[in-house]
């Protein structure tokens, strides 16, 4: 399995052992500038240790022109920085559901004004008509000039109230829309930018949640691994974007044979992972192998150029005394059974056995 280009500062590796340019200068600049509007955007400290982190992820982001949202880069900096990418994600998960939290009360609020603005208007609207009924059959000029300033405050009243609930309701719909930004946030958050399966930290979850599962209901599962063959080799003859094309094609053919409540996830590089919920040893075999045929049968064709692509598959059944290192283990050391023995093939746990 090849592994994923390493998230580095190139310019300040080289600058080790040169002096600075214009150029460079220009391009430090730059990168500073970056990574001072994130920090602010995003309230992180602005210390030195978190400048000095940032700042190497924005390095690596503009030499490269990767193109990356504000929960893309926190995935990024994670790849770079494991342990304080998870802390990143934590206070990004606790303001999401603040937020949200207060955009649920607001929007009750808010409905609850709007419904007591039209409930008044109601009221005025039947007062303004039994003071005009009196204003109309009055005799005495002094009376009918009084019931007319009456009714002239009244109609100001109810003209406010409409221009009011107007205001409101143009609130309530924006903010209506940030909680569905924040729910796309949440989305995003648990899915691979690039392929839109389920990313690490989601499969992560998932897994654990089935391991539990196991262990309270006896509640069967099974893991496939899969690693496209030769990853390098199609990056390094068709080109970056040729490799991206076959990663999202990939998981859109593995997504098209898989249940509504099966889990696909890009574990990392070239590599997938699926949870098979209900499954037994055979069936979670067949699959494997039915996903193996397909791709090997599937046109890639990226840019008018066919583009060959195999792919090796893992498959472990979780079984008493596993836990989710384990389980993941063994369907790996399958993976890498399979790749050794030719690639393009399955190979599961028992095989593992076989050898051992």
């Amino acid at each position: 399995m090849e592994k994923e280009e390493k998230v580095r500062c190139k310019t300040l590796e080289e600058l080790k052992n040169k002096k600075l340019t214009k150029d460079d200068l220009r391009f430090i600049s730059e990168v500073a500038r970056e990574v001072l509007k994130f920090l602010t955007r995003t309230n992180i400290p602005l210390t030195p240790k978190n400048y000095a982190m940032w700042f190497e992820v924005f390095c690596y982001v503009l030499e490269n022109n990767i193109k990356a949202s504000d929960l893309e880069l926190m995935g990024i900096f994670k790849t770079k920085f494991p342990q304080e990418g998870e802390e990143v994600k934590d206070r990004f998960e606790r303001e999401r559901k603040i937020l949200k939290e207060i955009t649920e009360d607001l929007t009750s609020e808010l409905k609850s004004v709007i419904d007591f603005l039209d409930v008044h208007q109601e009221h005025l609207s039947s007062r303004e008509t039994a003071i005009r009924e009196i204003h109309d059959t009055a005799d005495d000029e002094y009376l009918k000039a009084m019931l007319a300033k009456i009714l002239d405050e009244l109609e100001k009243i109810r003209h406010q109230n409409t221009e009011l609930k107007k205001k409101l309701e143009e609130s309530n719909k924006e903010i209506m829309k940030l909680s569905r930004e924040l729910e796309e946030s949440k989305r995003m958050a648990s899915t691979d930018f690039l392929t839109q399966v389920a990313n690490r930290a989601s499969f992560d979850r998932a897994l654990s949640d089935m391991v539990n599962d196991f262990y309270r209901r006896d509640y069967p599962f099974a893991l496939i691994m899969i690693d496209i063959d030769h990853f390098k080799k199609i990056n390094d003859t068709y080109g970056h974007q040729a490799g991206d094309y076959v990663l999202q094609e990939l998981a859109r053919v593995i997504r098209q044979q898989l249940r509504a409540r099966d889990v696909v996830a890009r574990y990392g590089g070239e590599e997938f992972a699926i949870l098979l919920p209900g499954v037994t040893f055979s069936q979670a075999v067949r699959v494997a192998e039915r996903l193996r045929k397909l791709v090997e049968k599937h046109l890639f064709r990226f840019k008018n150029v066919d583009i060959p692509v195999t792919i090796s598959l893992g498959v472990a059944v979780m079984r008493e005394g596993l836990d989710e290192t384990s389980l993941l283990e063994k369907a790996d050391k399958a993976l890498y059974l399979a790749k050794r023995l030719g690639r393009n093939q399955v190979r599961t746990d028992l095989d593992l056995e076989v050898e051992e």
